[in-house]
């Protein structure tokens, strides 16, 4: 019985006190955020509500947290991992936690008695709420005051006062599944490259037309041509700045009768190959960029006669690197392959001697490493009639089998 009756009091005392006016100190002592998160539709999604406290001992509070229901769906909403332990390392005497189509409440007091409070604390997590993204447009997950009956202020207790704290809003970035993507890839110095540009295509219908504008840095790469690997009707680009590649596309123009050639929905695929020259090492991004052309003109997908919302712009990275020439066997880097490399090799593996400064050049083998065997086959080509070593030999040139981590002199293997 008493235990029913301190209940129905605090729950009562708590419900006068959220009402009082701030008694103890400035709200801007007390600030409540709640965290950002970013999914496609369909997605799980999560966000905390966080206090920062840097004012006087907080004894409870009460909370709303609001969304819009046309974006978002509310899973569960449950006691923050902070607010598990306040009270002496347990649960507090008091926490409600309600839910709601718009949104979720939380009201808590830590102990009946005083025997518990949150003193000065950053990233406290008062409340944990788990949603599924149902909407396609970003929105924003805020604090509010009109969910329930009667409706729950978001307020702190402090010293039996209630306040209004500092309230932060958290951006849900809804992530568009549909995707305008351009490939990665790694080139050497001198030689010829490309980028394929493609769409993903995930919960669009079938595409007729697109407009595609990327960049890239003219000072490592120079293009060398700009190629229809999709096979559309009309495509065309444009003259623009030095960097800039600005395209457009109809899949079909129907001169045929028929709509039988659009960019297919469900699948990824391939629309544009751009050529390059490598001019310089570095890094080059390829990235999409809105906003270029004359006139200017944005990255879009049409279907029928609706453009779509764009899809996500996953850039590309060109990284060109350079590869020194050498020959294979001149293990002592002496420009001549005899006996010397190999006791050169025995002794670089067995002896500590001196590191070469060419290890492919010590793979006399091509096997991608330095061991016993390299030494053995120089003896073998000098005095035994054994096989000369693998290219490049016996002059020097560039590794025909590169990226099999043994490299030259600090070139692109070595790094």
């Amino acid at each position: 019985m008493i235990r029913k009756f301190m209940t129905g009091f605090v729950v009562l005392t708590v419900s006068l006190t959220v009402a009082v006016s701030a008694s103890a100190g400035g709200g801007s002592d007390y600030t409540f955020s709640t965290t950002d998160a970013s999914g496609a539709p369909g997605d799980a999604i999560s966000s905390s509500a966080l206090l920062d406290n840097a004012g006087g001992d907080v004894q409870g509070w009460s909370l709303g947290v609001c969304h819009d229901d046309t974006i978002l769906a509310i899973d569960d909403a449950v006691s923050g991992s902070d607010t598990a332990t306040a009270n002496g390392g347990g649960t507090p005497d008091f926490e409600q936690i309600s839910t709601f189509s718009g949104g979720a409440t939380q009201g808590v007091v830590l102990c009946f008695t005083g025997c518990a409070t949150i003193g000065a604390v950053s990233g406290f997590e008062m409340l944990a709420m788990s949603y599924t993204i149902t909407g396609t447009s970003s929105s924003d997950i805020c604090f509010c005051d009109s969910l329930g009956t009667p409706p729950v202020s978001t307020v702190v207790v402090v010293g039996g006062g209630s306040i209004a704290p500092t309230q932060n809003c958290a951006s849900v970035t809804i992530i568009n599944p549909n995707e305008f993507v351009a490939s990665s890839g790694l080139a050497v110095l001198g030689d010829g490259a490309s980028t394929t540009l493609s769409l993903n295509n995930v919960t669009m219908p079938a595409v007729d037309a697109v407009q595609m504008n990327v960049t890239y840095d003219d000072a490592i790469l120079g293009s060398t041509g700009v190629t229809d690997v999709f096979g559309a009707s009309f495509f065309a680009v444009q003259a623009g700045a030095s960097g800039e590649i600005v395209m457009g596309m109809l899949a079909d123009d129907m001169s045929d009768g028929a709509l039988d050639n659009q960019i297919p929905a469900g699948a990824q695929t391939d629309l544009v190959e751009l050529g390059w020259s490598t001019d310089a090492e570095g890094a080059s991004d390829i990235a999409w960029t809105d906003g270029i052309g004359s006139p200017p003109q944005d990255n879009i997908v049409v279907t029928g006669q609706t453009t779509q919302d764009q899809p996500t712009l996953v850039n590309g990275t060109l990284t060109v690197v350079n590869f020194n020439s050498f020959t294979r066997g001149d293990c002592n880097n002496d420009s001549t392959v005899n006996i010397a490399d190999g006791i050169y090799g025995i002794n670089f593996l067995f002896q500590g001697g001196p590191e070469p400064t060419c290890d492919d050049a010590c793979d006399s083998n091509d096997d991608g490493g330095i061991d016993a065997a390299d030494c053995i086959y120089i003896f073998n080509y000098r005095f035994l009639e054994g096989p000369a070593p693998l290219a490049p030999f016996p002059g020097s040139d560039l590794d025909p089998t590169p990226g099999d981590g043994l490299g030259c002199d600090g070139d692109a293997d070595d790094i």
